[in-house]
């Protein structure tokens, strides 16, 4: 009995070994494999079973087993491990669920841009990306999580390798490695084809936009008085711009009224009409036919630069702005190199084109300054503002020693843009539609006389008798007034129409501008300069009327920031590393064994 008991001992260990490795193993290839089939359960069963075995008959072998004090110890080692270990599950489990990450990279390069929030915060229905990539980019795959999360999993992505799954590459008609498509209900579309620079925000956060905005709107610019080309590819040209425009699913055309194509008229169908610093003044015709587009409910872009004279300034007046004569001047905020000419603007206005600009930058260079008067049913929000230290210069001969000479110099803050709308009646925004239309089948192609020809194109340089406009932080409403010193223009109440009666469920039509002094802030040489670009996009985007959460801060781009280490810089630090350290660590050694000899 004793020898049996003995050989009972030797073996019955053999079943603590066992169960554990078919406990561990089991368990593992559930986890991995993520499907628990058969054989991991039946080893998780199996061994499961033999540790019962063991502990059951373990103090039968050895008698007294659970009762000494070895065997109370390595209990309670192992079950405090245990609990470590599923304390630090439980940590990695909320972890996951419930993450919060902290970007501190100066450009938030691993964090969405508020407009890629926005868009994903936003989807009717599932999106999923799909990459064709022979292998995956942890940066590319950090910011494919990103998106993930932030559309609560309403953005899904999955990496199919080319050689693996050719018939995937012959469904989306894949050409090459790296490229994107975005895939949402029955609409599949391609994003990019991935570079050197990896996955661009920009183009799947617009994309993603795209899938659901249907046909793009057009955008029209006027041409033929000196405006900026749309296709110049120089630094002074918009090739930047326009590029932005159609990544955010607009079509860009040019317009010329005086053709006989045209026949004096605005497109009908023209989001947006964009008048882009005229360096000569536009026809009257011209005018006329951008006043009855407003008149119709028409969205129009206007920048005026300085030193231009495209004799708009009664257009102007009629929404209640009146055009500087001078050049805004801020010596407490511009660009070392450029000037106190080239204000940088950190103050803007409650509306939605700028409501998330913050106190980041927009430069301006040289810009004309804007003032607001009365007018009628106008409603006026100031977009940007200079500092208090700026002023309105009238003397543009005088710099670069530029200096506040009052009278004729108008103190600031001064306005740089401003955004106006006007209620439009149902029926007579019909009815100029209708009389554009008539116009438009019996339109003359005869060349119309220029406005006041026979006054000199230079900018009669008068002071302004009017003080520039405060910066406000409320944005003014039909029904109240600001307290500031503004002469923003509130829209009065109207009578209710019949045709409102009758359709109470009809959205009201508005008429919409936007005013820039200057057109230099969207040309390619600093389109891409702080919240230069932003501001352009998103006064497009209210224009247009396209859904406010997407009119925010654009996707940044990673910036690369190697060091390049000159030879000398690079002998230092490897002496430093193979000799100056192992050398103070032996002094150090010296010291030390000197005080204890």
């Amino acid at each position: 009995m004793k020898k049996r008991l003995t050989q009972l001992k030797q073996y019955w260990i053999f079943l603590l070994w066992i169960g554990l490795f078919l406990l561990i193993a089991g368990s593992t290839a559930g986890l991995l494999t993520g499907e628990w089939m058969t054989t991991p359960t039946l080893m998780i069963i199996f061994g499961t079973t033999s540790l019962s075995i063991w502990a059951t008959g373990q103090d039968r072998v050895a008698r007294g087993f659970w009762s000494r004090r070895s065997t109370e110890i390595g209990t309670n080692a192992i079950i405090s491990t245990l609990a470590v270990i599923g304390i630090l599950a439980a940590i990695n489990v909320l972890g996951a669920r419930y993450s919060q990450r902290l970007d501190l990279t100066e450009a938030k390069q691993f964090t969405l841009a508020p407009e890629s929030i926005a868009i994903v915060a936003n989807l009717d229905a599932p999106v999923k990306i799909w990459i064709f990539s022979y292998q995956a980019n942890p940066a590319d795959q950090a910011l494919l999580d990103n998106y993930r999360r932030a559309s609560d999993g309403q953005i899904s992505y999955e990496y199919v390798d080319p050689q693996a799954k050719p018939g995937m590459v012959q469904e989306f008609g894949v050409t090459a490695d790296g490229e994107v498509f975005l895939e949402a209900n029955d609409s599949r579309q391609f994003v990019q084809t991935i570079g050197l620079d990896g996955l661009s925000e920009t183009q799947l956060s617009n994309r993603i936009a795209q899938l659901g905005a249907g046909a793009a709107s057009k955008i029209y610019f006027l041409q033929g008085h000196g405006e900026r080309s749309v296709s110049d590819g120089q630094q002074d040209g918009m090739a930047r711009a326009m590029k932005a425009l159609e990544e955010k699913n607009f079509e860009v055309e040019p317009l010329t009224l005086t053709s006989a194509a045209s026949g004096s008229m605005i497109p009908q169908d023209a989001a947006v009409l964009a008048i882009i610093s005229p360096a000569t003044a536009l026809f009257e015709n011209e005018v006329a036919a951008i006043s009855d587009y407003l008149a119709a409910g028409g969205r129009v872009l206007l920048t005026v630069d300085p030193n231009t004279e495209p004799k708009l300034d009664e257009f102007a007046a009629s929404w209640g702005v009146e055009l500087g004569k001078g050049i805004a001047i801020d010596p407490e905020r511009w660009v070392q190199g450029l000037g106190p000419a080239a204000p940088l603007a950190i103050d803007y206005g409650q509306h939605p084109i700028t409501q998330d600009f913050g106190q980041n930058f927009s430069l301006f260079p040289v810009v004309k300054p804007l003032r607001l008067t009365d007018a009628e049913d106008i409603t006026a929000q100031p977009l940007v503002f200079t500092s208090d230290a700026s002023w309105e210069e009238m003397n543009l001969d005088q710099g670069p020693d530029w200096t506040l000479d009052a009278p004729e110099d108008q103190p600031g803050p001064l306005i740089l843009a401003v955004a106006l709308s006007k209620p439009v009646e149902s029926a007579a925004a019909a009815s100029a539609i209708d009389s554009e239309t008539d116009e438009t089948e019996t339109a003359e192609t005869e060349t119309a006389e220029p406005l006041n020809e026979s006054e000199p194109i230079a900018a009669e340089e008068t002071p302004a008798e009017e003080t520039a406009t405060e910066p406000t932080e409320e944005t003014t409403t039909p029904a109240e007034s600001t307290e500031t010193d503004s002469t923003e223009t509130d829209a009065t109440q109207e009578e209710p129409n019949t045709t409102e009666d009758q359709n109470p469920e009809a959205p009201e039509i508005e008429a919409r501008l936007v005013m820039f002094g200057d057109s230099d802030f969207l040309t390619d040489s600093f389109f891409d300069n702080q919240l230069n670009g932003d501001l352009f996009l998103n006064a497009i985007g209210w224009l247009a009327e396209v859904d406010e959460t997407q009119l925010s801060i654009r996707s940044k781009e990673s910036t690369e920031r190697s060091l390049t280490l000159t030879p000398p810089v690079a002998r230092f630090l490897a002496w430093t590393a193979l000799a100056t350290f192992p050398a103070i660590g032996l002094g150090a050694s010296a010291i030390l064994w000197w005080k204890r000899r």
